[in-house]
């Protein structure tokens, strides 16, 4: 007998959990001891991608998957996971939901290929189960969701991606019934029917937000209410944004277009980590300061450099910033020069330990910024250049330009990357 089979039950459960259930029903035939251990795997993956099967195949999967959510026999159903390159019927997913759900299902994994044109609706069952911690759905249609109760007791975590809605109501009405939700991710889909999406979960700790596909009209919206949120990544090309103080907000990564986004910089003040990515008209909110910021990550790909400068200004903890052009310099060179501000960010002179920049370009705009940035930065310890250039002379001209820059720090030292 090999020695695997010698392992406890326990380990040979978690092993098994980590394979397609089809690999892990072929291990009856290893021996008597191996008959019926597949029978008590908590957790289940099922991967259809054969577009082209015949009708026998197919009915042959559709035989396998109930033969085995029937026949398994765990304690707890942990996770029920599917992969689907080919549709099933709403009748069939119904099914295999409504055994897991009897079994007291804690996580479904339902992934439907986008590439299929129509999503597929699951039973009304799954939305009102007890025990569902983990809900992660990809290209299913909640448009009847108004029509039945729902209620997620138990569910803390949630993905949403490429969902489709009946209306602005449909989303609202999920999330109000995840009570005890901490991760939220969305990835919205380009005509999901939804107008405003809005996000109000007192218990929401991590959200992750995907609207750069949203619906085509042009007043499109995102709203948050998350007070308990320590995680916000957000990519958006809206018209507009309302998001409530967030004083919990520990990270964020925003890469956004609004009319608005001074909106977002204010719900944000009591960050410690902040990447920024904003259209060039982005202002600063009046009066408000970053009392925790002590790391900066702002993109150059179409820069504001007031915004900049004023976030210097009124970041006060702040130790490290970090310059880089997130889209490739897909926007062409920038401004030829930029206005020198009047008086230097006392943050720049006596906070700033660490500047990085990632993608320079050595356009004469950059050269300026880092001029300032390096003469005026009394406490600088480490500057990293990582320079993007077409040539070897080219990018051997940018590292000299920077070498021979004036440092307001002694002790700096200058690395190119």
């Amino acid at each position: 007998m090999d020695m695997i089979s010698f392992l406890p039950n326990d380990l040979l459960f978690k092993i098994l959990s980590l394979l397609p259930t089809k690999d892990v029903l072929k291990t009856c035939v290893l021996s008597k001891r191996w008959q019926s251990v597949w029978m008590f795997v908590p957790k289940l993956e099922y991967i259809l991608s054969d577009r082209n099967a015949d009708n026998w195949s197919r009915w042959r999967d559709v035989w396998f998957v109930d033969k085995t959510l029937i026949s398994n026999k765990a304690h707890v159903l942990e996770s029920l996971h599917f992969k689907l390159s080919r549709k099933v019927s709403e009748s069939e997913i119904g099914f295999w939901v409504k055994i897991a759900v009897g079994k007291g299902l804690r996580e479904l994994n339902y992934e439907l290929s986008c590439t299929i044109d129509e999503p597929i609706r699951l039973p009304q069952i799954l939305y009102v189960c007890g025990t569902l911690v983990v809900l992660k759905l990809t290209n299913v249609s909640l448009t009847d969701v108004t029509t039945f109760p729902v209620r997620f007791l138990s569910l803390k975590t949630l993905h949403l991606r490429s969902v489709i809605y009946l209306d602005d109501e449909s989303p609202r009405k999920i999330l109000s019934s995840c009570t005890v939700l901490e991760v939220l991710v969305v990835n919205r889909d380009r005509n999901d029917n939804v107008k405003t999406f809005s996000i109000s979960v007192p218990s929401l700790q991590k959200l992750i937000y995907d609207g750069t596909c949203p619906t085509q009209e042009d007043d499109s919206e995102f709203v948050m209410n998350a007070p308990s949120l320590k995680y916000l990544e957000i990519v958006d090309h809206g018209y507009a944004c309302r998001i409530e103080k967030m004083p919990e907000i520990v990270t964020a990564n925003v890469n956004a277009v609004y009319w608005n986004t001074d909106n977002i910089l204010s719900s944000l003040t009591s960050v410690k980590r902040l990447s920024l990515c904003l259209q060039s008209e982005s202002l600063y909110p009046t009066g408000e300061i970053f009392h925790q910021l002590v790391e900066l990550e702002f993109c150059t790909c179409d820069p504001e450099w007031d915004l900049l400068m004023t976030l210097l200004k009124h970041s006060p903890k702040l130790r490290a910033l970090k310059l880089n052009d997130r889209r490739d310099g897909i926007l062409g060179e920038p401004l030829l020069h930029w206005d020198e501000p009047s008086s230097v960010p006392e943050t720049l002179k006596f906070g700033l330990e660490t500047l990085e920049w990632r993608n320079y370009r050595g356009w004469k705009i950059y050269e300026e910024l880092a001029k300032f940035i390096l003469k005026h930065s009394c406490s600088l310890k480490t500057a990293i250049f990582s320079p993007v250039a077409t040539s070897l002379k080219k990018k051997h001209g940018m590292l000299m330009e920077l070498a021979l820059m004036s440092r307001g720090s002694k002790t700096c030292q200058l690395v190119f990357g």
